[in-house]
């Protein structure tokens, strides 16, 4: 579908991420649109993910994944990529159903550092990532993540130069 309609943009509120689109997610359900795509993200450098994206003309871009453990029996999700890591920054937001009044999610923001270590360097990439306080009922739990970043020339040079291509959704 082309998206390059005049005044399209796709701006779910928090609360519409949680309960339509999250929750649907996990149940299997269908979308009438196409606007969310499943990606690994740590599969992919920032600079390479709105690549990934159903909507890829805009400067905001959203994701499903699945809750990757880093250990098999632990609760520590893998954030780590080739050339850096995501780390979680500030607390847990309650995310609250208006309608109900009660909390459906949290969401966590993450910042991309570039390097391992003392050496890692804090980038303009930023997740908010999405968690639904029903996600253990389902048997494939999922995220949604919401990312924002600074695409300029330079990513796309150290992109292309590092040999990670971005494949196709």
């Amino acid at each position: 579908m082309d998206y390059n309609y005049l005044g399209y943009r796709f701006r779910p509120t928090e609360d519409e991420i949680i309960s339509y689109f999250l929750e649907n997610k996990m149940r299997g359900n269908v979308f009438p649109v196409h606007v969310i795509n499943t990606v690994n993200i740590c599969a992919f450098e920032p600079w390479q993910l709105p690549g990934q994206a159903a909507i890829r003309d805009d400067d905001e871009w959203y994701f499903f994944s699945e809750h990757n453990k880093k250990y098999a029996n632990s609760a520590r999700t893998e954030r780590t990529t080739r050339a850096g890591h995501w780390k979680v920054t500030g607390k847990d937001r309650q995310i609250w159903d208006k309608n109900r009044k009660e909390v459906i999610g949290v969401k966590k923001n993450l910042v991309f550092y570039e390097g391992r270590g003392s050496n890692a360097v804090k980038t303009s990439w930023v997740i908010h990532e999405y968690h639904s306080n029903n996600a253990s009922a389902y048997q494939k739990p999922y995220v949604l993540s919401y990312l924002k970043g600074n695409l300029n020339e330079k990513d796309y040079t150290r992109a292309a130069s590092s040999g990670h291509a971005a494949s196709g959704s």
